[in-house]
C-alpha cells in the first residue's frame, strides 16, 4: 500500500446487511426534524438528462461522523437503476468509502414513509393501498410490516404480475392482495402509498376517503406526478424538502396562493405520533433529503467499523480488493 489511507469499499449485499430498521427509521426520523428546524449541513440536489436516462445527484453532510455523501443514481427510462455513494472525510480531506447505492436508496425512502405514516396515522392497523410494485414498494412494505401499521395491503402496478409477485412474497399474517385497477386498490384505504416513476396522474380524489392519509414518494424530479388534480385540494399538506417540493414533487403543480399551505414534517415529528389524524386528507410529498442520505450513509459507515465489514482498495496503485478481515 501506499501512505495514503486506503479506500473502504461496501458492495450492495454488504450495505444492506447494515441497515435494519430499528436503527434505519430512527436516523431518518432525526434527520427530517434536523431539517425542519435547519440543523443540518448545507445540501446540494440536482439532475442531469441525457438521451433516454437522467442522473439524479444528491450531496450532504454530517458534522457526526464529519462525512460528505455524494449519491449518483443513473436512473434511465426503461430498466432499473444503477449508482454509487462516495464518502468524503471532509476533517481528513480524503475521499474515505465507495459503497453501493440501490438498497441504500429504497430503504432510506421506504424509512422516509415509514416516519411519515407512523406520525400522520398512528398506531395501526389499518388498510394500506400501494401503488407501485417495485423495490421501493416491497421496502417500504417491510416497514410498515416492522411498525405493525398495515391491518392489509393491497397493491397495483402497471404489470399486474409485479403486484401478484409482491403479495405471494410476503410471508407475514397480513392479508396481501394484488388487484387489476388503481380504484379497487385505493378505495377505503386509510394510507395510500404511491412509489411509481409516473409522469401522468394516477390517484383520483374521488377514490379517496376524505380523512385518507397519501404518502407520495415518486414524484422527485420535473415531469412526474401520481396525484390528480383535486388531491391536495383542502388538504394538510406536508413534505420532506420544502422548498424541493415545491419545485419538482407533487407541490410543484399547486398555485402559488396554495403553496403557503406546505409544511415540514419535521414539525409533525416533533410534535409526536398520530398527532396529525384530525379528520382531513393528509398528503405527505416526498422528493428525498440529500440530509437523509448522509444520515443514513453515517450509520452504514458505523456498522461497517463495528462489523469490521468491507474491503480496502487504493487509487494510488495499492493492491485492489484487500480483505480487512
Amino acid at each position: 500500500m501506499s501512505g495514503t489511507e486506503p479506500i473502504l469499499m461496501l458492495d450492495r449485499e454488504e450495505v444492506r446487511s447494515l441497515l435494519t430498521w430499528p436503527e434505519l427509521i430512527d436516523a431518518t426520523q432525526r434527520a427530517l426534524i434536523d431539517l425542519a428546524e435547519g440543523d443540518v449541513l448545507p445540501s446540494i440536489s440536482s439532475q442531469l438528462v441525457v438521451p433516454g436516462a437522467s442522473l439524479h445527484l444528491k450531496s450532504g453532510a454530517l458534522t457526526e461522523p464529519p462525512i460528505i455523501s455524494v449519491k449518483a443514481n443513473l436512473r434511465p427510462e426503461a430498466g432499473s437503476t444503477s449508482g454509487a455513494i462516495l464518502v468524503f472525510d471532509y476533517e481528513k480531506q480524503r475521499l474515505q468509502a465507495v459503497m453501493a447505492s440501490g438498497d441504500l436508496t429504497a430503504m432510506r425512502t421506504a424509512a422516509i414513509a415509514a416516519v411519515a405514516a407512523r406520525a400522520l396515522v398512528g398506531p395501526g392497523p389499518v388498510r394500506v393501498a400501494l401503488v407501485g410494485a417495485g423495490p421501493v414498494a416491497q421496502r417500504i412494505d417491510e416497514a410498515l410490516e416492522y411498525l405493525g401499521i398495515a391491518g392489509d395491503v393491497r397493491i397495483w402496478s402497471r404489470t399486474h404480475e409485479h403486484a401478484a409477485d409482491l403479495a405471494a412474497a410476503y410471508q407475514g399474517r397480513v392479508e396481501h392482495r394484488a388487484c387489476r385497477t388503481i380504484s379497487d386498490t385505493v378505495i377505503g384505504a386509510d394510507l395510500v402509498i404511491t412509489c411509481t416513476p409516473s409522469q401522468s396522474p394516477l390517484v383520483s380524489v374521488e377514490d379517496l376517503l376524505p380523512d385518507a392519509v397519501i404518502l407520495a414518494m415518486g414524484a422527485d424530479s420535473a415531469g412526474k406526478r401520481e396525484l390528480a388534480p383535486g388531491v391536495l385540494d383542502s388538504a394538510e399538506v406536508y413534505a420532506d424538502v420544502r422548498s424541493d417540493a415545491l419545485a419538482v414533487g407533487e407541490c410543484a403543480y399547486l398555485g402559488e396562493d396554495s403553496a403557503v399551505r406546505v409544511s415540514s414534517i419535521g414539525t409533525v415529528l416533533q410534535a409526536g405520533i398520530g398527532s396529525r389524524r384530525s379528520g382531513r386528507r393528509i398528503v405527505f410529498d416526498s422528493v428525498g433529503s440529500s440530509a437523509v442520505d448522509a444520515a443514513v450513509v453515517g450509520l452504514v459507515m458505523r456498522q461497517a467499523a463495528q462489523r469490521n465489514l468491507g474491503r480496502r482498495f487504493d487509487l494510488d496503485g495499492g493492491a485492489p480488493g484487500e480483505l480487512l478481515r
